[in-house]
């Protein structure tokens, strides 16, 4: 049971922190408003629906992989824009997208989207085990970034500057899931 006095502060604290709030939004800058713009590609790439693992607004994949968790997080994560449907394959259903896992201590890539063309070929994400459970082994964020990462390209993205806030840089970060600049860049792509 609340005293009377406590009731009394935290209705002021809640009503000042209201008050804040508002004139905060009331009085910020039209920039600060402004939606996030895409951000461009990098080495002269560009985003296409053609180099994408999508058919007919979805992406239906097959394979057990030693990282489902992994690729269950970034399908829920990409699966929020609601305009391209990531989902397993059935048996009337064309698959699109194959999760396969390997292991090269030689190879600097934690991850590779595979593109293979035409509407009936499959495309592959190809999971490095020498990064994901040696490099990355106690860093959940980056392993959950190459996914979300490799799952971008599947859908069409490109690679990011830098200076970009981006799940999709060159290098593996620690974005677990796409940022604002990603689903501008999706929305440029996908509507």
């Amino acid at each position: 049971m609340t005293t009377r006095p406590l009731r009394i502060l935290l209705t002021l604290a809640v009503a000042t922190a209201t008050a804040t709030a508002t004139a905060t939004v009331a009085h910020a800058s039209p920039t600060a408003l402004r939606a996030v713009q895409p951000a461009p590609c990098v080495d002269g790439a560009r985003e296409t629906r053609g180099f994408s693992a999508v058919d007919d607004s979805e992406i239906r994949w097959t394979e057990a992989s030693r990282y489902d968790s992994l690729r269950s997080h970034a399908i829920a994560e990409w699966n929020r824009f609601r305009k391209i449907n990531i989902a397993p394959d059935t048996p009337i259903t064309v698959n699109d997208l194959e999760f396969r896992d390997y292991y090269d201590k030689n190879d600097r890539a934690a991850g590779k989207y595979e593109r293979h063309g035409d509407t009936a070929r499959t495309d592959y994400i190809r999971l490095n085990r020498y990064w994901l459970d040696e490099v990355y082994k106690d860093k959940d964020a980056y392993r959950k970034n190459v996914v979300i990462h490799e799952l971008g390209h599947a859908l069409g993205l490109c690679h990011k500057a830098d200076r970009v806030n981006s799940a999709l840089h060159v290098e593996t970060n620690d974005r677990t899931a796409p940022t604002a600049v990603d689903k501008a860049n999706y929305s440029k792509l996908w509507g």
